[in-house]
């Protein structure tokens, strides 16, 4: 029993001695955060207490990491964060640890992490236009459960804070812009945890004393008022309040006008007289301490002259000044041009200093402006406007085709104009056309002569198949185009014969255009075995285009009839002139027809064998009869004899009959005729 009691007390007083020496650790101190001029705000993970143990928290603090001082205690175990105030973290950076106190404050714990506050420090912010910050580490090395980088951000204006650096290094400079400003600095580092470590916030005025950079004019263009209109970027000195306008000429700066705003980067100059010459200009950048920067290199404005005019080529010749100081340099001159106040388009570029622009109408009012370009074409700029009204040789005040008429004996075109000669001329075109819609030039005829109506022969030409278009532009004395006349046309005939009742031959016409007294009527004329009749068989009237010719009476011709219609200009020709047109000949060939006795009685009535033959040609008619033996016993070349049988022993004959057609085809009939007793 004694054992046992020993035993018992044995394993009670071990339990007395585990408790007594058990303790709680530190909490895990995450951030120190400098929230005021003496206010530290520490922040902490809380330990595990499974035993309920926890006393207090303790807070110590050093300003050089060594001899702490117990600065505050927290009894509350749940609680994470501690507010120290106060605290000398504005003047300096301090080091603070938390221990915890356990087991009714018998057992203090080991210190956690040590924090430093972050102190900034700044320097060189006088006239150098730097401020060169510098702070502390909140831990070194850094916590695992840290941030890597530190955040630096600038307080400007007053309670805007913008961050200007993130980064691992403990320091920063800071580029000044302006040439005197106060600026609030803090630094940060977080935590996983959600907390921060803040610095005190450290101010200084800084300064810039430098003069801002020089600027860059983009361009000077002159606008529709012929006043010049600049244009430079925003200056890269951030200070820059105001912007003055120069005029450069003579070697002399004249200052003209102030234009506050660092983005107002435009300016009209509005006494300007860039349209009457060309117009330097330079810009300088002034800030809010009224450093000035140096003058920006002169551009002058591109001064387009007056433009030359050469009569006979119709070219205005362009000459303008150069543009100088362009970004980049100039890569091309672009030329614009309105006509008659329309919407301008581009006509040329050059990269030089001169254009010609041919090919102008008389007349009409040509505006230029010239726009150069810098190589990568950013930035252009435009000159002053110059116009003018081009203008030419009082040539012809008409051209006028009196005919298109075809030649009847040789199927040429006859072309028939006047041109007006009381302003001299060196001649006209000629202009075709198959479809009365696209012209082609078919020649140039010059001036030989002032004797009217003058003749053009186009030989290439199928007038039996289509019509021909024809129309006139009169050249003046530089032989340039002038007044054109109007179209006109040809006459295109066809004729076809009635097989069916081969006495009729029918034509069929279009009309003639355009004459200035309009048709008033067509003659028709016929040939017969080529011979044309110099009076026309009929006239019709204007509107009729069809005529049928009645030809029986020419049933001993050979056949071949030949027409034309001529079309007649009607009265009130402007010009006086009252002028007749050909169509083409056309052909009608009636076939011939021969009827043939088959049979004859030399001794009775019809006593004599005759064929009867009608559009036959007379000279080269032959009749021939044969007996059976092939003997010739009769032959004649003419149609108006016969054959009476003599020498007949026969009762049937063979006859052969030889003519030529219409068409000069040489035909033979052969058949047989009975002689009756």
């Amino acid at each position: 029993m004694k054992k046992s009691f020993l035993y018992y007390f044995f394993l009670l007083n071990l339990f007395f001695l585990s408790e007594i020496h058990a303790q709680v650790p530190a909490p895990e101190l995450r951030c120190v955060s400098v929230t005021g001029s003496n206010t530290a705000v520490l922040s902490w993970i809380t330990p595990p207490d499974p035993s309920n143990l926890f006393t207090e928290y303790q807070i110590w603090r050093s300003p050089t990491g060594t001899g702490y001082t117990l600065v505050g205690t927290v009894n509350v175990y749940g609680q994470t964060s501690y507010t120290d105030t106060p605290s000398p973290v504005g003047n300096q950076s301090m080091y603070y640890y938390v221990t915890t106190v356990s087991g009714a404050g018998t057992s203090t714990s080991v210190p956690s992490y040590t924090l430093r506050t972050i102190a900034v420090n700044i320097s060189g912010s006088s006239v150098n236009g730097i401020s060169s910050l510098n702070w502390n580490a909140v831990n070194s090395p850094i916590l695992p459960s840290s941030s890597p980088t530190y955040t630096v951000s600038r307080e400007a204006p007053s309670g805007t804070w913008t961050p200007i650096y993130t980064g691992s290094q403990l320091s920063y400079k800071d580029t000044i812009y302006r040439c005197k400003i106060f600026y609030n600095y803090k630094v940060e580092i977080s935590d996983n945890l959600g907390c921060i470590s803040q610095s005190n916030i450290k101010g200084d005025t800084c300064y810039n004393k430098q003069p801002p950079n020089t600027l860059v004019i983009d361009s000077v263009s002159v606008d529709a008022n012929g006043h010049a209109v600049l244009g430079w970027p925003a200056s890269p000195s951030k200070d820059v309040t105001c912007y003055v306008i120069y005029t450069s000429g003579g070697g002399f700066l004249t200052g003209i006008d102030t234009i506050c705003g660092y983005n107002n980067t435009t300016y009209t100059v509005s006494g300007s007289s860039a349209g009457t010459g060309s117009e330097g200009y330079c810009v300088v950048a002034r800030d809010s301490c009224g450093n000035y920067s140096i003058p920006s290199l002169t551009s002058k404005t591109i001064f387009l002259n007056t433009p030359t005019y050469d009569l006979c080529s119709r070219t205005a010749s362009l000459t303008w000044t150069s543009y100088t100081n362009l970004v980049k340099g100039v890569l091309r001159y672009d030329i614009y041009c309105s006509v008659n106040g329309g919407a301008a388009g581009l006509v040329g570029s050059t990269t030089g200093n001169s254009f010609a622009h041919d090919s102008l109408i008389p007349g009409t009012t040509y505006c230029y402006v010239i726009r150069v370009w810098n190589t990568d074409l950013s930035i252009s700029a435009s000159s002053n406007k110059q116009c003018f009204t081009a203008t030419g040789l009082p040539g012809p005040a008409f051209a006028y085709i009196n005919s298109v008429s075809v030649n009847t004996s040789n199927k040429q075109m006859e072309i028939t104009y006047t041109i007006d000669y009381s302003n001299p001329s060196k001649g006209c075109n000629l202009y075709k056309s198959e479809d009365g819609i696209t012209f082609t030039r078919l020649a140039y005829i010059p001036f030989t002569t002032t004797v009217v109506p003058q003749t053009y022969i186009d030989r290439d030409v199928k007038t039996t198949e289509k019509n021909y278009y024809y129309r006139i532009q009169a050249m003046d004395d530089c032989n340039n185009p002038g007044v054109w006349s109007d179209t006109s046309k040809s006459v295109v005939l066809h004729v076809s014969n009635d097989h069916d009742n081969i006495f009729y031959n029918t034509l069929t016409w279009d009309d003639y255009m355009t004459w200035g007294g309009g048709v008033s009527s067509f003659n028709i004329y016929r040939a017969v075995n080529g011979v044309f009749d110099p009076t026309p068989i009929s006239n019709v009237p204007v509107g009729t285009r069809t005529y049928i010719d009645d030809v029986q009476n020419y049933v001993s011709d050979q056949g071949k009839f030949s027409y034309y219609v001529e079309a007649v200009e009607g009265a009130g020709n402007s010009h006086g002139f009252m002028d007749k047109a050909k169509s083409n000949p056309a052909d009608a060939y009636v076939e011939v027809t021969v009827f043939v006795p088959n049979a004859f009685a030399p001794r009775g009535i019809n006593n004599v064998w005759l064929p009867v033959a009608q559009y036959v040609e007379k000279t080269d008619y032959k009749v021939m009869v044969f007996n059976r033996w092939g003997d010739k016993i009769f032959e004649t070349h003419s149609d108006t004899e016969g054959w009476t049988g003599n020498a007949a022993t026969d009762e049937v004959y063979v006859y052969l009959i030889e003519y030529k057609n219409a068409r000069g085809e040489f035909i033979q009939l052969k058949g047989h005729v009975n002689i009756i007793r």
